[in-house]
């Protein structure tokens, strides 16, 4: 009776730590190489490796909102080495999008109405950085617990992923989904924790915590002066000056005036502050 405990045990583990993470299907993602301010190469790839289908890009266009959209197919009858493409006369960077050529439908299915929100999403869900859920909805007003940020970071910032270290932290179980990605950042010195040993994986990120994470990982190269100082004393403030002057938060922005750090962060604000990050000229810190 016991082993048969244990076995319904385990069966129930692996349920709710499936269901914490989105569902990720067989889908085109990008890579992008940067080779000037004009120029750079395009490579896209499937995001799993149980997909056989060659994909060909035809072509790009830049839109009126400064998107750059690329088009492609598959099919088993496209021969090798169709799927890479160098962009030349674009003023980089931009966000990037992907179209398939096909009848249009949205492979999302409750993106926002808005372009600009929308473009966000996109731009990180055609990098690979973010998935949808099993409905294909992406539910853009949901919270974001912050190991689900973590992975958001450390596959925006292109980090060597660790999966070989155990966890350090008392809430994080080396067979939770994020350990690697907590990992990932702890040992680089983004991730701390809470205090007593606790990283607290599953509860909803502010935008204060984001905006620290940033600030920490990245180091931007273009500043403007024209920003609006917090009014509040918060221990984030230093990270929202250096993200306002970045251009990564702006006053458009719901939390940026007066700035609201400990709202809970949405996904599509995740997206939106990670997209524009993307946008901007950077090093890795």
């Amino acid at each position: 009776m016991k082993k048969y405990v244990i076995l319904l045990t385990i069966i129930i583990s692996l349920f709710i730590n499936t269901t914490m993470v989105s569902a990720v299907s067989s889908r085109v993602i990008y890579n992008f190489t940067q080779y000037s301010e004009t120029k750079g190469e395009i490579e896209l790839s499937w995001n799993v490796d149980n997909n056989n289908d060659e994909i060909q890009i035809i072509s790009y266009y830049l839109t009126n909102d400064n998107v750059l959209e690329v088009t492609y197919r598959v099919g088993s009858n496209i021969p090798k080495g169709f799927n890479k493409m160098t962009i030349d006369r674009i003023n980089f960077p931009v966000r990037i999008i992907l179209k398939m050529q096909k009848a249009e439908q949205d492979i999302l299915t409750d993106l926002p109405e808005n372009k600009v929100n929308r473009y966000d999403i996109l731009n990180l869900y055609d990098r690979g950085i973010i998935n949808g859920y099993e409905d294909n909805s992406f539910k853009p007003n949901n919270n974001v617990v912050r190991a689900e940020f973590f992975a958001m970071l450390a596959t925006t910032a292109d980090y060597e992923i660790d999966t070989q270290s155990e966890s350090i932290f008392k809430d994080v179980d080396n067979a939770f989904w994020g350990r690697k990605y907590i990992m990932t950042l702890a040992n680089k010195g983004i991730v701390s924790g809470n205090g007593n040993g606790l990283c607290n994986p599953k509860g909803d990120i502010t935008i204060g915590e984001v905006l620290k994470i940033i600030d920490k990982t990245f180091r931007f190269h273009d500043e403007s002066s024209s920003y609006k100082a917090p009014t509040v004393n918060h221990w984030s403030n230093e990270n929202f000056v250096n993200m306002a002057k970045a251009d990564i938060v702006r006053d458009i922005d719901v939390f940026y005036n007066p700035y609201k750090p400990n709202m809970k962060a949405t996904r599509q604000q995740c997206a939106t502050i990670l997209s524009r990050v993307l946008q901007t000229n950077y090093t890795i810190k």
